[in-house]
């Protein structure tokens, strides 16, 4: 009887016969040429790698396609190593690779350079712009050099070849960011350096443009437009069909960019952009179904949230422009085909990361990490804007993690406005029913240390990240209004990750707010309502049911412990 041997699905694409990581510890083990300092580094390298990777050396291939996204999402504190540490490691181990000829020796030796390239490059080093432009073009200016190809010769080719380079012998990070760094840097440089090559390298663009600019639409269209956003703006309780209440100017840039985007859709649809010059033309069934099915290509046919909100979007504006009633209930049907269910409970992702944190150690270190950011300077190269920017990032942690409030609300949080001081040493942050979703006021007492670290973060980041005076806890850099919402979030999430090797994106800090409730006290849904400023209880159930589960078993087994015991 024959027994077919189990495939490894993580390894199923993996060439037959590539080594693995145990291979290379047992070969270089018999290298008599390698010092034996070195020799130990090597393997050293390749077992703290495969640890890291949760795999024993033997299941660890030599192959850098696999090897590569792995590693690229690596996060050292993760694993309590420096980023100096795990840095060396990966050295070494792509030295042993190398040493085996798996890959290829990087030239780092300005001595391995052509004479022009020499002359080129220790001007580039000597320039103000080298620390930005060394990073991003050290590797491909080495690897022109060693294809023979001189500076004045260099196109897109040669640069796409440095990346068909990268894939073959980058074992950790993405050859596609570096190729692309590469371009850019080389650009910056025709532009910055006088004896730089005067050729720019072309890059493609990687996002595809669907959405068309505004100036693209015929004027009427645009009129039509402005004049509906307008009325969605002003309430008029006493028109037949007006609204009682004005839409929310969030609300308002949201319905105009979809309006916008559903339009462009019918342009890549076939349909002539002159045709469109009214919002009526977007509601007859022929158009909305055009638009749907152009955007539903983009799906494999399946619908998500985003076209199920333009369909309802449509049906909405049916009735809001007075559209005659076989139109209105066309549009409701066909939204209808295309809605997507309503999530129920938290997603499976989030859930996941979550669980992460009801480990203590992990949580711990998501408490401590702005007292950590704050009080100590970033590791390697600082300068007075990291530190700053550091201590800015802690700032917004260590206030989330106190109010778990939105990520729109943390960024435009105005010093005047929302930072209430009784007099008394005391600090609030308060937010108003114009600030919040759902128009409840709701405000939370800032502990002592987010007080005193938004105090000494105040006093120290003008000039580096704002001008003096300006209002705003986070501000935009000219001072004039504060920081766009989404780039405070990925700050947020690209410093926790850093430092913890922790996935948290801001909006997780109000899940974890309500876990470590529900896991304090099950059941006790009423404030987790409150805390988040939900207008019903029922929502706050339906997400975060669940969450309570380890707590309620936890006393479940307490009390029936007890009752064996009364036995007793």
């Amino acid at each position: 009887m024959t027994h077919q041997a189990r495939i490894d699905p993580d390894v199923a694409f993996v060439p037959l016969g590539t080594p693995m990581f145990a291979d290379l510890i047992v070969r270089l083990g018999q290298e008599q040429s390698l010092n034996p300092t070195r020799r130990r580094d090597m393997i050293s390298g390749l077992n703290r790698v495969a640890k890291t990777l949760g795999r024993a050396p033997q299941d660890v291939p030599c192959h850098t396609r696999w090897l590569q996204p792995r590693l690229s999402k690596i996060s050292p504190a993760a694993f309590g190593l420096t980023p100096k540490t795990w840095q060396n490691a990966v050295s070494n181990a792509r030295a042993a690779m190398v040493h085996v000829g798996i890959v290829e020796r990087r030239a780092n030796r300005i001595t391995d350079l052509s004479q022009a390239w020499q002359k080129l490059w220790s001007g580039l080093l000597a320039s103000p712009q080298s620390a930005t432009l060394q990073p991003a073009l050290c590797r491909f200016v080495y690897f022109l050099s060693n294809q023979g190809i001189a500076p004045g010769k260099v196109r897109i080719k040669h640069a796409q070849a440095y990346k068909d380079a990268l894939i073959r012998n980058e074992i950790s990070k993405s050859p596609d960011v570096a190729y692309r760094a590469a371009v850019n840097g080389w650009n910056l440089a025709v532009r910055s350096l006088p004896r730089w090559p005067r050729t720019k390298l072309p890059l493609e663009q990687r996002q595809k443009i669907i959405k068309l600019a505004e100036s693209d639409f015929p004027a009427a269209f645009l009129a039509d437009l402005d004049h509906l956003i307008l009325r969605l703006s002003q309430p008029d309780p006493l028109a037949e069909n007006g609204r009682a209440k004005a839409l929310r100017p969030t609300t308002l840039k949201q319905y105009r960019r979809q309006v916008i985007r559903f339009a462009s859709e019918l342009v890549h649809a076939g349909v002539p952009v002159e045709k469109i010059d009214s919002i009526a033309v977007l509601l007859t069934r022929e158009m909305a179904e055009r638009g749907l099915r152009q955007m539903l290509t983009r799906t494999e046919n399946k619908t998500i949230k985003m076209i199920s909100e333009v369909a309802a979007l449509l049906r909405n504006l049916g009735r809001i422009t007075g559209q005659d009633d076989a139109t209105q209930k066309q549009l409701t049907k066909i939204a209808g085909r295309v809605a997507t269910q309503p999530q129920r409970g938290m997603t499976a992702k989030n859930r996941n990361r979550l669980r992460v944190l009801q480990n203590d150690k992990s949580m711990m270190r998501l408490l401590e990490l702005p007292e950590r950011v704050f009080n100590r300077p970033p590791p390697g190269k600082s300068n007075d804007y990291t530190k700053a920017l550091a201590r800015e990032d802690a700032v917004a942690i260590a206030i989330l993690l106190a109010c778990p409030i939105r990520i729109k609300n943390l960024a435009g949080i105005h010093l005047e406005q929302h930072i209430q001081r009784p007099g008394d040493g005391r600090a609030y942050l308060v937010l108003t029913e114009d600030d919040l979703k759902n128009e409840r006021p709701i405000e939370f007492e800032l502990p002592k240390d987010v007080v005193r670290m938004i105090d000494r973060h105040l006093v120290t980041r003008c000039p580096h990240m704002c001008p003096a005076g300006t209002p705003w806890l986070f501000p935009r850099r000219d001072g004039m209004g504060p920081m766009v919402p989404g780039q405070l979030s990925t700050r947020i999430k690209t410093r926790v990750f850093k430092v913890t090797g922790l996935e948290v994106n801001s909006h997780l800090f109000r899940h974890t707010a309500v876990m470590n409730w529900l896991d304090a006290y099950p059941g006790a849904y009423e404030v987790a309502r409150r805390l988040l400023g939900h207008s019903d209880v029922s929502h706050t159930i339906n997400l975060y049911s669940g969450l309570e589960v380890k707590s309620a078993t936890r006393a479940f087994a307490d009390l029936m412990e007890a009752k064996k015991g009364q036995r007793k």
